[in-house]
């Protein structure tokens, strides 16, 4: 009973010094939680590495082979990791095709955010200019991501934050500083020449894209359509500009 008295006191005091050490040294223990964070930032970080790897890799399988050559099995080989890890950090094939389109709307959305002009000639030059540097930056994979989003859907009318949707809201932005300053007449809804712009180049768009016309061309009929849907709303001034801005692109 005595060996268990001094024992039981023994543990008591070891207790109370554990205690109070640990309120001399707080500082130890939030070291343990700096480590504990810095470990899981850097976890975080290998992550979103390893994410961009393969989303870097399902870009370049896209653009060297097309959308149909895109599997998982054939992915994780290219980014040097396992099929499982693939499907971890971005999800099955769909996940990963809309990750790399997203890209793509991202980088068009870009260039919606343009300059604010007004003047509706400079509007469709600097647009479409823009447009043209994009796609040829990288014309093999623009097509080929072009076709494989189509298939997706990702350009449908009903996508609130698709091309479609996000084109259309800057072109009513633009008919209507056009309308503001005088540039147009407002005799057509802003609405509905919105959608008359946006159309104005993705029909020459779906032919570059089906290998029909190349880029100049794309240019030229995309530039000429734009110029000709505000020429339908136009000022005799802006109007006679328009039609000396198509005969020049006509002859080209």
């Amino acid at each position: 009973m005595v060996a268990l008295a001094c024992a039981e006191r023994s543990v008591r005091k070891l207790f109370l010094w554990l205690i109070k050490n640990a309120v001399k040294h707080p500082v130890a223990a939030g070291n343990g939680g700096n480590l504990q964070a810095r470990g899981q930032t850097t976890r975080l970080a290998n992550k979103e590495r390893r994410k961009a790897r393969i989303l870097a890799e399902a870009r370049n399988l896209i653009a060297e082979e097309g959308f149909d050559a895109l599997t998982i099995s054939e992915l994780a080989v290219r980014s040097e990791v396992t099929i499982p890890t693939v499907h971890n950090l971005l999800g099955k094939k769909n996940d990963i095709v809309l990750a790399v389109f997203r890209g793509l709307v991202d980088n068009i959305d870009a260039v919606l955010a343009a300059p604010d002009l007004i003047d509706p000639v400079l509007v469709s030059e600097v647009f479409i200019d823009k447009i043209v540097a994009l796609y040829g930056s990288d014309e093999v994979f623009y097509r080929a991501a072009f076709l494989g989003g189509e298939r997706l859907g990702l350009f449908e009318h009903e996508m609130s934050d698709g091309i479609f949707a996000k084109s259309i809201r800057v072109a009513e932005r633009l008919c209507q500083r056009a309308l503001d300053q005088g540039y147009l007449l407002g005799r057509i809804d802003s609405s509905l020449l919105a959608q008359q712009l946006f159309g104005a180049q993705r029909l020459p768009r779906q032919d570059w894209v089906s290998g029909y016309i190349d880029l100049a061309t794309f240019r030229q009929r995309a530039l000429i359509g734009m110029l000709l849907t505000f020429a339908a709303d136009a000022t005799p001034e802006l109007h006679a500009r328009i039609c000396a801005a198509v005969d020049q692109l006509a002859v080209r």
